[in-house]
């Protein structure tokens, strides 16, 4: 392991140390992941449920979800649904802490680099809407692929968020 990983790693372990310091973040977590979970969840049977919408077939859909898709797309899917909760509970962290030592230059910027770590984890769900799951059954590994390059992507994110958040600079 090289020194910039060790480095990286020490970053993120940090900046998780701050960041959950305060309980309202794991709140945040749990909301975000349960919400990709749930959207990708019924994204896959969305023409199902929005004709016949009830209560009962929503929870029926969602508590039968794990069941309908192999077991590594349904780990894959909880990764990326914890691992984006995290990014989005230290961007919310990064924003309040910007807003409140007054730094607002360059938050447009942030904000757009925030959200944008989450968009490869929609992508699957969004494939089944827009009718392309055609498309991953002639991948090798069935879109698998897509799911461990979103993890890629929300691991990166995670070390750049993590690096700004423990980055400590002098008031002026």
């Amino acid at each position: 392991m090289t020194i910039n990983n060790m480095k990286s790693l020490q970053n993120i372990k940090e900046a998780l140390e701050e960041v959950y310091n305060r309980k309202m973040y794991y709140l945040y977590t749990f909301l975000v992941a349960g919400l990709m979970f749930t959207i990708n969840a019924l994204l896959r049977n969305y023409k199902l449920l929005f004709p016949n919408f009830s209560l009962s077939l929503f929870f029926t859909l969602l508590t039968g979800f794990p069941s309908t898709i192999p077991l590594a797309s349904l780990i894959n899917l909880i990764i990326i649904s914890l691992l984006s909760g995290i990014v989005a509970a230290m961007s919310v962290f990064l924003v309040k802490r910007q807003i409140s030592t007054r730094a607002y230059a360059g938050f447009t910027s942030l904000l757009t680099g925030v959200l944008a770590p989450a968009c490869p984890s929609c992508a699957l769900g969004l494939l089944t809407l827009l009718g392309l799951e055609v498309f991953l059954t002639i991948l090798p590994f069935k879109g698998v692929e897509l799911g461990v390059l979103a993890v890629m992507v929300l691991l990166f994110s995670l070390a750049y968020l993590s690096e700004k958040i423990v980055t400590k600079v002098c008031k002026i």
